[in-house]
């Protein structure tokens, strides 16, 4: 009875000692973290990245966070080029600040199927406030690739054995004969009815050239109202679209696949188009993105504005029919 009393009372003097300790660390939890002081007037970019030595088809998490005025509309390039960086998926969300800031943090997952070392991105991270664009550099972010195999491991192929032949029971001079026979058979079976059944052949219609398919598509575009409706997203991703396959026509591009800063690296060196065509190609493939990928809302005039310099580019750099 005595060492249960003991007991007890050790029982109960421990818990007075600890209880007040284990209410002041549940009140430190409930601590609210305070938000990471920013500049207000400008866009600021921060970036976490995993790892950037892997081997070839390792994933990489890349973390992309912005800060930005709220009404501000941010734009990041597109990621991805051929098998140097593979993006595999991509997700976003805003976290709430109380500094009149928006907190854009964009989660990728990459890898690399090349060896050797690949810069991620070369494009820009842009904010446009009002009429003010605030830009930065992508994240100066490396992938050193390498090989899962052992640095011993040999290279070279090797050959294939030889074939060991089984030897015949019949001679091959008896399968020579009727085989020969049979393959003269066919022939002149298959050329008497190629004959009886010949047509004259008539020839294809000319390709319809680029810009009148391109003209036909705005046509299209322009009579389904999307204008007068005020539905921005599918405006410009048709707009788009139609910009992007006259491009593979007229300057045989792969411009449906590739980015639009591939696409203007690529037509800045064309000796077809001059710089002001290429201002023009350049600002309306941006807006266009700005309207896909950053959730923009133009107004009605700037969606006129788009189709009518797009009509326009599309006259100036039509090829002109050879007589």
């Amino acid at each position: 009875m005595k060492t249960d009393t003991y007991r007890s009372a050790f029982f109960k003097s421990t818990l007075t000692r600890v209880i007040p300790w284990l209410v002041l660390l549940a009140l430190a939890g409930c601590k609210e973290v305070e938000q990471k002081a920013v500049p207000q007037d400008r866009l600021t970019v921060e970036y976490s990245v995993d790892r950037e030595d892997i081997l070839i088809g390792d994933p990489v998490q890349l973390t992309v966070t912005a800060y930005y005025p709220t009404n501000g509309t941010l734009v990041l390039p597109e990621i991805g080029r051929e098998k140097d960086v593979v993006l595999l998926s991509r997700d976003w969300n805003d976290i709430p600040r109380e500094d009149g800031l928006t907190q854009s943090e964009t989660r990728y997952s990459i890898t690399s199927f090349r060896l050797g070392e690949h810069v991620v991105s070369t494009g820009t991270i842009s904010c446009a406030v009002g009429e003010d664009l605030f830009s930065t550099n992508f994240p100066d972010i490396n992938l050193t690739v390498s090989s899962s195999l052992p640095d011993d491991a040999s290279s070279e192929i090797a050959d294939l054995q030889p074939v060991h032949k089984l030897p015949g029971r019949i001679p091959a001079w008896v399968w020579i004969i009727p085989g020969s026979v049979l393959l003269a058979f066919l022939i002149g079976l298959l050329t008497s009815k190629l004959w009886k059944n010949r047509e004259t052949l008539i020839p294809s219609a000319p390709p319809v050239p680029p810009h009148i398919i391109a003209f036909q598509a705005l046509e299209t575009l322009k009579n389904k109202g999307l204008l007068e409706k005020g539905e921005c997203n599918p405006f410009y991703t048709e707009l788009s679209l139609i910009l992007r396959t006259y491009l593979d026509g007229r300057f045989r591009l792969n411009a449906t696949d590739e980015t639009t800063e591939e696409i203007v690296e690529n037509l800045s060196r064309s000796p077809e188009l001059n710089m002001d065509q290429q201002s023009i190609l350049r600002d309306f493939m941006t807006q266009a993105d700005m309207v896909k990928f950053a959730k923009g809302h133009p107004d009605r005039s700037t969606m006129e504005s788009a189709f009518a310099t797009t009509q326009q580019f599309v006259e100036e750099t039509k090829m002109e029919a050879q007589s």
